[in-house]
């Protein structure tokens, strides 16, 4: 049996040793910082070795491990690692696989500026105006201080560890132009650090699609500012992920497990909407689908999943049979899974043929718009009516005569306006209305009155409404 050892500190590395924990596979994976560790499952299958080792030390470790099988899973960008790691297995005897990570196809895109190395990304840079975002780690950072004024035009997003920071702020880069976060980043999460610093320039390296590099590209376009790309330094050959797993194999006698697909209800929105069960499954995805805003709002809590802003089955199923290295799934749903969500399709379409045995579902509720709002207005609502106008034909006045509370989810068309309205002609003018906006977030408003008061005013189009007579 093959004695095996993953470098791995990557997305690639992390689901190689994932791997090996669910089909009983020992293996070795070395990880060069504590945050590598700390991001891998605990496993009686699995022996870290948590320090960066030069060639020397890699070949001493093979050879005292007795490790004859090699799966280099290194960044893209770690070429010297790479370089160490194949003289070490040369040394050794040890058969080396290189896990190589897709490239992504954004070389036509007219907003890019392409270079071959951090420094000619640099040189490029000083013969233009404007603050810059670069999102290329800290080990090259300094370079960017040959930049006029870098003081005040360079912002730095960088991991959020200890050594770090403080080895960011010995440079000189220190208050709001250090952005410590742990990626990939949404679209809109990129988008929103680009307009707070008014950044010009986002300096990335073409990392893939486990690195977010498109979610950047795309950032940076929709904002109408210059993504500056460090090409890959390397045009490399090697296997992928799921080529990989099959060269391990699964361990006779292990069925393959089924991948799990946590549905999620987050609440309204805001933070610590989720219970802490739906927050610890969250945590533990391997990728995160949801509507832009919900991934935005919750991102800060996945710092290691892939985000995918899909919400409908026909477009998250085909993903994952494309992506099948993905075993841990958590799809977004906003409020509670059981109110008027879209988890119930989605549930119902993994329950079948061939997705049912795939894949084991379980779902996490949330804090519904109907149970936040009645506990702001301390009241209950065991004896409320709950209807939804979001996208939907009802008669709310039938429901009225037939109960004297009744919640109700209103849309762009369904409006406090028109439902005021409507209440005032049919004889309802005195009757009483809560209604919730954005609730949950920091400019949460409720407003309560009666129709005639109410009319006249503005409200957001996604109100929620309790109606009492």
């Amino acid at each position: 049996m093959c004695r095996v050892l993953i470098f791995g500190g990557t997305t690639e590395g992390r689901i190689l040793a994932e791997y090996c924990h669910e089909n009983g596979i020992n293996a070795w994976v070395s990880v060069a910082t504590g945050y590598g560790k700390m991001v891998l499952p605990e496993s009686r299958y699995l022996h870290i070795q948590e320090s960066p080792m030069n060639s020397g030390e890699m070949e001493q470790f093979m050879g005292r491990m007795g490790i004859d099988l090699v799966f280099d899973a290194t960044h893209p960008y770690a070429a010297a690692v790479s370089q160490n790691i194949l003289t070490a297995c040369e040394r050794t005897g040890a058969k080396r696989m290189r896990v190589v990570r897709e490239e992504c196809a954004a070389k036509e895109e007219e907003s890019i500026v392409w270079a071959g190395s951090v420094e000619e990304a640099v040189l490029s840079l000083s013969k233009r105006q404007g603050n810059v975002l670069v999102t290329t780690g800290s080990k090259e950072l300094s370079l960017f201080m040959a930049l006029d004024s870098w003081e005040d035009r360079v912002f730095a997003r960088v991991l959020p560890t200890v050594s770090v920071i403080s080895a960011c702020e010995q440079m000189g880069i220190k208050g709001k132009h250090l952005i410590g976060m742990q990626g990939p980043f949404s679209v809109e999460m990129n988008k929103a650090m680009i307009k707070q610093y008014d950044i010009r320039y986002l300096v990335t390296k073409e990392a893939g699609n486990a690195g977010g590099f498109p979610e950047k590209i795309r950032a940076a376009a929709e904002c109408g500012i210059t993504a500056v790309v460090v090409g890959r330094p390397v045009k490399e050959e090697g296997i992928t992920v799921q080529e990989a797993k099959n060269i391990l194999g699964p361990k006779p006698g292990i069925p393959p497990e089924r991948k799990s697909v946590s549905l999620i209800g987050i609440g309204m929105g805001g933070p610590d909407q989720m219970t802490g069960k739906a927050l610890k499954a969250l945590q533990a995805c391997d990728v995160v689908f949801g509507a832009e805003r919900m991934l935005l709002s919750i991102s800060h809590a996945i710092p290691n999943a892939v985000q995918k802003p899909f919400y409908l089955s026909r477009d998250i199923l085909p993903w994952l049979e494309e992506h099948k290295e993905c075993r841990r799934i958590g799809i977004l749903y906003s409020g509670d899974t059981g109110f008027y969500s879209g988890a119930g399709k989605m549930a119902e379409a993994l329950n079948k043929e061939p997705y049912c045995r795939k894949y084991c579902t379980e779902v996490f509720p949330g804090v519904s718009s109907v149970s936040y709002l009645c506990s702001r207005l301390k009241t209950g609502w065991e004896d409320v009516r709950l209807v939804s106008l979001h996208g939907r034909d009802w008669d709310i006045l039938e429901e009225l005569r037939g109960s004297p509370r009744v919640f109700a989810l209103l849309d762009g068309t369904n409006t406090v306006k028109s439902l005021c309205r409507l209440l005032k002609e049919q004889g309802f003018a005195e009757i009483r209305l809560s209604v919730g906006e954005r609730l949950s977030y920091p400019d949460e408003r409720i407003t309560v009155g009666t129709p005639e008061a109410l009319e006249q005013q503005e409200f957001d189009r996604l109100s929620a409404v309790l109606i009492e007579r």
